[in-house]
């Protein structure tokens, strides 16, 4: 071999040596954009997915609210404004066949309390009478309907007041705008009664109960007693035990009794057994085993409430409390229990301001 050919034997092995290594390396590089190019694609469709549930969910806020709750003003408190605490609104919605109005199945009220990590929960009896905007004693379980009526009426008068956003509830389609309406005729009431400002309100479908303690496998409740009921199926012993969806749902609400009247639960049983199952299924939610779920529990969320609360505000209070509170933070406070000669549930006034002081207390 001469040298010219060695020279040209060597000179090629070098040069495709060199094309080798500009393959390999454009492979790397195409991997790498492609890695990177599913990676845009994925965040995109968690970003699109979170954003289109949270428009889904939100109540934009409207003028027929300013309407019907004529207390706004223009130091309305805002969530989580310098940290301080803060309350807000959770009604629960009766959406059985059997029923043409809304009304609100449960209400709670809670008080959020950052500087302390607690949260104070107070169910409203749903028979508390109160006076409506007519100025009739009603129980309370009825102002929702009546705010839809009211914003309804308005929304006649001038149609500007409406969003052209609906949503559905039970068998009816309702304008985003007389949602907004509805929540403040309760809304106005509560503060009324309690001497509170809310920040916040939410909806929820009973429904969304139902799928999230499946979702997060089951609630663990301490039944205190034996229940029977054929139309929810809910069959319960006493005892320590997971409840699945169904159980808890029906173990919330559960009143009536297939025994008969001595075995009926009262109003405000029902409500601290909400609130049971309301603080399982916060310690389950609020537990790291379930992170990775965040994005299947937001999408039960936003097929089953609607709230007032703007995207903003809901990342705020999710980047600045999740990791603040848990399910020791939860403090139940009882309603307290009284009726009328005739039977209805009342508050009298000494017992309300009793009730005001604790429930606005920050420890």
């Amino acid at each position: 071999m001469t040298v010219e050919n060695y020279s040209e034997d060597g000179n090629t092995r070098v040069e495709k040596s060199r094309i080798r290594g500009i393959k390999k390396k454009n492979r790397i590089r195409n991997i790498v954009l492609l890695t990177i190019g599913v990676v845009l694609v994925l965040l995109f469709v968690v970003f699109y997915q979170i954003k289109y549930n949270v428009d889904k969910i939100t109540i934009p806020k409207t003028d027929i609210e300013d309407i019907i709750d004529l207390k706004q003003d223009e130091d309305e408190l805002v969530f989580g404004q310098d940290d301080k605490d803060f309350y807000f609104l959770v009604l629960g919605l009766d959406y059985r066949d059997d029923h043409n109005a809304l009304l609100t199945d449960s209400i709670m009220v809670l008080h959020i309390v950052p500087q302390q990590t607690k949260v104070k929960l107070l169910s409203i009896p749903r028979d508390l009478l109160v006076e409506n905007s007519r100025g009739a004693s009603v129980k309370i379980n009825s102002l929702f309907s009546e705010g839809i009526t009211l914003a309804t009426k308005k929304a006649k008068e001038d149609p500007s007041l409406l969003i052209g956003d609906t949503v559905e509830l039970g068998n009816k389609q309702l304008d985003k705008g007389i949602l907004s309406g509805a929540i403040a005729n309760t809304r106005t009431k509560l503060e009324d009664l309690l001497d509170i400002q809310i920040s916040n309100s939410v909806i929820v479908n009973f429904s969304a109960v139902i799928d999230l303690v499946n979702e997060v496998g089951g609630v663990e409740i301490d039944v205190k007693r034996s229940m029977k009921y054929r139309p929810t199926n809910l069959y319960l012993e006493p005892g320590l035990q997971i409840l699945n969806g169904d159980d808890a749902l029906g173990y919330a609400r559960f009143r009536e009794d297939d025994r008969g009247t001595k075995y009926f639960a009262s109003d405000f049983e029902r409500g601290q057994r909400q609130q049971e199952v309301l603080k399982a299924l916060a310690k389950e939610i609020l537990s790291w085993k379930n992170s990775a779920k965040s994005l299947k529990l937001l999408s039960i969320v936003a097929d089953n409430v609607q709230t007032d609360m703007d995207a903003s505000t809901m990342y705020s209070m999710i980047t600045g409390y999740y990791d603040v509170f848990s399910n020791e933070s939860f403090i139940s406070l009882p309603f307290p229990e009284q009726y009328s000669s005739s039977g209805d549930v009342i508050i009298t006034e000494d017992k309300l301001l009793e009730l005001q002081s604790n429930f606005k207390a920050l420890e």
